[in-house]
């Protein structure tokens, strides 16, 4: 059965999947699993403290990460440097590029999404989905770039040819959009009580889905299906400070991305689609656990390195180290894996040793590899110097 714009409509797709599987136990075991592994994951990230200077490096980078992903599947190649670049930038000139103007747009969408759900959550309200919103996150996402007819916030005129491969929306017309859009709100909006059709994370990727199908805009459909997905996750308080992240396992696995979307308009069967977006969130989201708990093993790296400093009278000679130490760890922890010509000649250890002798380099060098603080090694023929976080696996014995 393939889909038409009668199906679409109905928004009933996760629906007649509950009623097709419910006996099917293994079926829902696995889709349990997965959404208990993310759970878990999330709340361990929920738990983690987060302050200025700490996670806000993960939410920039993974911001930085998302851009790049959100646009590398429209096509648009754009660097971590040069989404950076366009970041800091405070004033934007008429003559920015058209991928520099969709960085700052994305960025401006991710904002609105913020302010919005956070808004809500601040006041205590049940966060009601509108068209409004759609209508917004679409303008920040391609106000001040020609996409031929398309219109930033407005529904289309025109029903576009889209996707791989081409095809064009159910929705044949601009009536048929309005149509459909107030349906879309009250699907977004209804509670369930389905193991599947009550689950966020289900309803965020379908959601996704769900728009892209419905195309209510010339362009830019993609980038506001997956900002929708972010809302809801962020609405859903589902990893709040990256939950834009599912956006880079879709941009990872864009062939495979493609090929569901069209699978499901062929057969009306998006478990496929599901299940495996649910297991790529699962992957983003213990990536960034990684990263989380990397950011605490630097913490608690320098926190033991600046232990040692503070009681080194107390110390035995074979534990003494001097702030020269303590500044290199810091440049390492900041910087983790560095060759070591490059960390040598870095401005930080220059300061570190002006009008010092090379033993006295050499000697607190040797200090810190005898003290388990860094870890030396050769990768490809060249010296690598990088921060030794497994000494904190035993660590405790050695305090």
């Amino acid at each position: 059965m393939k889909l038409d714009f009668e199906k679409l409509i109905k928004f009933d797709l996760v629906d007649d999947i509950e009623s097709r599987i419910k006996n099917k136990w293994e079926m829902l075991m696995e889709f349990f699993d997965v959404c208990q592994q993310i759970q878990n994951v999330d709340q361990f990230i929920r738990d983690c403290p987060a302050y200025p200077g700490s996670m806000d490096k993960i939410q920039r980078s993974e911001l930085v990460s998302s851009v790049g992903a959100t646009l590398a599947i429209e096509g648009t190649k754009v660097t971590a440097e040069e989404i950076e670049r366009t970041l800091q930038k405070v004033d934007l000139s008429a003559e920015l590029e058209k991928k520099e103007q969709e960085t700052q747009n994305t960025k401006s969408a991710y904002d609105y999404i913020t302010d919005l759900a956070g808004t809500s959550q601040k006041e205590g309200k049940k966060f009601v989905y509108k068209e409004e919103h759609i209508k917004q996150i679409h303008k920040h996402l391609t106000v001040n770039i020609d996409y031929g007819l398309n219109v930033p916030g407005k529904y289309r005129d025109v029903n576009p040819i889209y996707g791989e491969p081409p095809r064009r929306s159910l929705c044949r017309t601009k009536g048929e959009v309005k149509t459909t859009m107030p349906k879309f709100i009250e699907w977004l909006n209804k509670e369930s009580s389905g193991p599947l059709t009550s689950d966020c994370r289900a309803k965020a990727i379908m959601a996704h889905y769900y728009l892209v199908e419905i195309h209510p805009f010339a362009d830019g459909n993609g980038r506001t299906a997956r900002a929708l997905e972010a809302l809801i996750l962020f609405v859903s308080r589902i990893n709040t400070y990256c939950f834009w992240s599912l956006a880079n396992f879709w941009s990872a696995n864009r062939s495979e991305y493609i090929v569901h979307l069209g699978n499901i308009r062929t057969t009306c069967d998006p478990w496929d689609f599901l299940l495996w977006g649910l297991k790529g969130y699962q992957k983003e989201v213990e990536r960034i656990k990684g990263l989380v708990l990397k950011k605490a093993k630097q913490l608690m790296l320098m926190d033991y390195v600046n232990h040692l400093n503070r009681t080194r009278k107390q110390q035995k000679p074979e534990k003494k180290i001097n702030t020269r130490i303590v500044g290199m760890l810091s440049l390492l922890t900041h910087t983790d894996e560095m060759t070591f010509a490059k960390f040598v000649s870095s401005p930080q250890i220059e300061t570190l040793y002006h009008k010092r002798s090379g033993q006295t380099r050499y000697r607190d060098f040797d200090q810190m590899c005898s003290l388990g603080l860094i870890r030396m090694y050769d990768k490809d023929g060249t010296k690598y110097i990088a921060p030794n976080y497994q000494l904190l696996e035993y660590l405790e014995f050695n305090v």
